[in-house]
């Protein structure tokens, strides 16, 4: 997430700076004569000098280009492997492909297809010379902007590539200092460069004794070079397109637009680092794994939402728990009566229903009083819910009981217990009687 580029040309003699700002997915280029004058007897030196000068900034890359004069390349070619297999062997044996001792280089590499070949563009610059930018860089605290030190024809190969009328393969020329750079644009992409000492009547020559003989395609002159003739095209301006138009039409092109345009990249083909770098992510997966992230970000979506869900639902449930229980222990007298009066009321429905069920109390001592003998007397009796249990005592069992059998009070009249004598003769027995239903009493009574 970034918004602003700082690109800045070390040259041998002069430093070139660029400012570019995204508005709407769209690079402009923005003034960049409010600072004051850059001092220092160095590159180096300027660029720390620069640098002061500036405030840190969130979302702003830094890059550094670098002159053809300081840094190396080789082109190596191989036959028969694949990308990867070329790129882990120069990796391999580096120290046999460079000049320099590895303890005194940064290096990196690129490999790309060529016809039916497969070569590997190899790039290395002098490790003290890389550590004293970056040194100048932290002492000016803008340590976490600095994005890529790269070579500034890199630059001029991505302004290429956004431009709508080029087509590849093809070749470009701009100055550094007061030297020539021709650069090779292959159609994958940036094929190197050489640094041509000449003067322009005889660029044409250099060039093709260099070996760079494109067929049919356009050669692009950058910083107002004179008429320049190769396989009969001549050099055109690449600021005819209007996305470098718009990037030109305040200051013209230099080389610090070219540093500048090494932002506009994700993974710049060649940047000297401590370490061997790696793509980012997104741009090391392909399709397939593409597919499978996808699908996996949809299941995580799906089933990350039911989780919320459930979250949510089971913080919903825990709340209504806590809710009704301070609800319980609130209400909990409320519930004790409540419990109370339900057994009143039914122990006031049992009651009705005995009352509709049977005749009442003084009704039936009544009956039982008329009906037994005289020479029989009740000693006790219970009543349990329509049954009548007598205790009595003198007269004749048998006697007593054809009385009560008599009455319309009692539906049936048993012995319950054997009849027995005490020591006058009198018998004690006891008896039950079971009451008719109240509704068959009142029938039988009329």
């Amino acid at each position: 997430m970034f918004g602003e580029i700082l690109g800045i040309f070390l040259g041998e003699q002069q430093l070139k700076y660029a400012f570019l700002k995204r508005e709407l997915n769209k690079w402009s280029r923005q003034e960049t004569t409010l600072y004051g004058e850059i001092g220092g007897r160095s590159c180096t030196e300027r660029l720390g000098s620069l640098l002061n000068q500036i405030k840190y900034k969130r979302g702003r890359r830094i890059c550094i280009a670098l002159p053809r004069s300081r840094y190396y390349l080789r082109d190596l070619k191989f036959k028969g492997l694949s990308v990867e297999e070329a790129e882990n062997a120069v990796r391999l044996s580096i120290a046999t492909h460079v000049h320099l001792p590895l303890e005194d280089i940064y290096f990196d590499c690129w490999p790309y297809r060529k016809g039916h070949d497969t070569h590997v563009l190899v790039a290395y610059a002098k490790r003290t010379f890389i550590d004293s930018i970056t040194e100048q860089i932290e002492h000016s605290g803008h340590k976490k902007s600095l994005f890529c030190i790269s070579p500034c024809s890199l630059g001029n190969d991505i302004l290429l590539r956004k431009a709508d009328f080029v087509s590849f393969p093809c070749l470009s020329i701009h100055k550094e200092d007061e030297h020539k750079v021709v650069n090779l644009h292959g159609v994958e992409g940036w094929q190197g460069c050489h640094l041509i000492k000449a003067q322009e009547k005889d660029l044409a020559k250099e060039i093709a004794r260099i070996g760079f003989r494109p067929k049919d395609n356009v050669f692009f002159v950058f910083g107002g070079l004179e008429d320049v003739f190769l396989n009969g095209k001549s050099g055109e301006d690449p600021c005819k397109d209007p996305f470098l138009r718009d990037l030109c039409k305040d200051a013209g092109w230099d080389p610090g637009l070219s540093a500048s345009a090494l932002g506009m990249s994700a993974f710049p083909q060649i940047a000297f680092e401590k370490q061997p770098r790696k793509k980012p992510l997104y741009l090391r997966i392909n399709a397939l794994q593409l597919v499978l992230v996808g699908l996996l970000a949809l299941l995580l979506l799906f089933t990350g939402s039911r989780f919320y869900q459930l979250v949510k639902i089971s913080r919903q449930y825990n709340k209504n728990l806590t809710t009704v229980k301070a609800l319980e222990k609130r209400f909990a007298p409320l519930k004790a009566k409540l419990e109370k009066l339900q057994r009143l009321k039914a122990l006031e429905q049992d009651m009705l229903d005995f009352l509709r069920e049977r005749p009442s109390l003084l009704e039936i001592l009544k009956e039982l009083a008329e009906k037994t003998p005289s020479d029989a007397w009740i000693r006790y009796f219970t009543l349990r819910n329509n049954v009548l249990k007598v205790s009595a005592e003198g007269g004749s069992a048998v006697s007593t009981m054809e009385a009560w059998r008599k009455s319309s009070l009692f539906a049936s009249v048993k012995l319950v217990s054997p009849v027995t004598k005490d020591r006058q003769g009198k018998e004690r027995y006891t008896v039950e009687l079971r009451i008719k239903r109240f509704l068959e009493y009142r029938e039988d009574k009329r």
